[in-house]
């Protein structure tokens, strides 16, 4: 085959430009496989990143859940009634004692625990007054000690020892009389002489009796009664002891519940009086919503009953309470009764988020009666501002292998609670599965595999 000269000529040029793409071509093509390969590291590093189980999960694992059945459920429909937040409990703390008030280390709103300190009153005389009380109480007890242990093994060496001595006299003055008589009796002795001798063998006598007595006593030891008495001056003085540190103790005002300082009636260097009142605090870990429900409803009502509450101040979360108690008097003026009802707080940054005040709407069950949808309580998910329950669409599955599908969130409406259900309305049907546990780990799309829960 012939090549044109053209052609031969223009081939040098070319092949260059040719060898010149190929040169591009394949540095294009080493970027791409660089770029793949970088792709690939990072998805075999990404199970082992914050969150990659959560796509693992709704990619391919199926989570393990338990679900239970919506159903229709006949009861009272609930109705709602406003009411009004009140601590669980209030103590206006006062002192005891009079006294100055020297320390005052709390603030208004600040949290408080049972035991800690409020106030301090000044104290300096009464603990000059327990030193003195304890170096007594110390004393006595020493005392008691000394007649406890009973005689030292010296006390009777000593106690012994005199008595021999006397013993050793006594013999002495004896034959010293019998040589006097003789001498009386010859006439060398005078009468003095001789009534001299006799009067000084009765007094060795009398100290050898004192003092064989006195070996007996350290022998025996203390008496029983002696000791009684010295236990019982001990106890005297610890009762003394124990006064003062009363005294002290009533000093020192402290918090009688966990709470919160609500406000200060005292400042430091003020003289309080016995009675006199130094701070306002308040239980609100748990708090009381009292409702005003007219007459028509009372009768309706059970202690016991539960409550679904919703609170301005708090709208991204539902509560849930129980009826406490209903008092049996009502309001002369509205023919209302007043219903406690009693739930449990939450804290958030050391700050309660249901407060003394607070505006609240309780939906009790004192409707007309009929048939409502009711999910259990368990079933729902809160905290999002619109509650939601997670619904399972089923997929087939075969053998003896757990059931599978997956979930999708549905938004519900909320209306009374009863038997641990509550009554919801919206997107939701007699006979679906929700998920009841497990659902806080969910995301919408989510592969589950589930077991039902007993049926109550």
């Amino acid at each position: 085959m012939s090549v044109c000269q053209r052609c031969v000529g223009c081939m040098h040029t070319c092949g260059e430009e040719a060898v010149a793409k190929r040169g591009r071509v394949a540095r294009g093509t080493t970027a791409v496989v660089q770029r793949l390969l970088g792709v690939a590291f990072l998805l075999a590093t990404l199970p082992w990143l914050p969150g990659s189980r959560v796509l693992a999960q709704t990619s391919s694992e199926a989570v393990p859940v338990v679900v239970a059945e919506v159903s229709r459920m006949e009861l009272s429909r609930g109705q709602s009634f406003v009411g009004t937040v009140y601590p669980f409990r209030e103590s206006d703390v006062g002192s005891a004692v009079d006294g100055r008030l020297v320390s005052l280390p709390i603030e208004d709103g600040q949290q408080v625990r049972k035991g800690d300190t409020l106030a301090e009153l000044l104290r300096g005389l009464l603990e000059i007054e327990r030193s003195g009380a304890v170096a007594e109480l110390d004393k006595r007890r020493q005392e008691l000690a000394e007649l406890e242990a009973g005689s030292r093994p010296e006390e009777i060496e000593q106690a012994s020892a005199e008595t021999e001595g006397l013993e050793a006299r006594l013999t002495y003055a004896e034959s010293r009389l019998a040589r006097l008589e003789k001498l009386f009796e010859r006439g060398t002795a005078t009468t003095d002489e001789l009534q001299d001798g006799q009067t000084e063998l009765r007094q060795i006598k009398a100290e050898l009796r004192a003092k064989q007595a006195a070996l007996s006593m350290v022998e025996a030891g203390p008496r029983r009664e002696v000791v009684a008495q010295a236990a019982a001056a001990v106890a005297v003085q610890e009762a003394a002891v124990q006064r003062i540190d009363d005294q002290l103790a009533k000093h020192t005002i402290r918090a009688p519940f966990d709470g919160w300082v609500v406000e200060r009636h005292a400042e430091e260097g003020e003289w309080v009086i016995r009675s006199g009142l130094i701070a306002r605090i308040v239980e609100l870990d748990r708090v009381e919503v009292v409702v005003q429900l007219p007459e028509i409803y009372v009768t309706s009502l059970k202690p016991g009953t539960e409550v679904r509450l919703e609170f301005d101040a708090a709208p991204l979360q539902t509560w849930i309470g129980t009826v406490e108690r209903i008092i049996p008097q009502a309001d002369l003026r509205s023919r209302s009764f007043p219903v406690q009802v009693v739930l449990e707080n939450q804290v958030v940054e050391d700050q309660p988020v249901l407060r003394g005040g607070m505006l609240a709407r309780a939906w009790l069950p004192v409707g007309a009666r009929g048939e409502v949808t009711v999910v259990p309580k368990d079933a729902l998910v809160l905290g999002t501002g619109t509650p939601v329950v997670y619904v399972v669409d089923s997929s087939p599955s075969g053998g003896n292998t757990s059931p599978t599908g997956t979930v999708r969130p549905v938004p519900v409406t909320l209306g009374a609670t009863v038997a641990q259900s509550v009554e919801v309305t919206g997107g939701v049907e007699p006979g679906q599965l929700v998920v009841t546990r497990g659902n806080e780990r969910l995301r919408p799309g989510a592969a589950v595999k589930y077991v039902k829960a007993p049926t109550p």
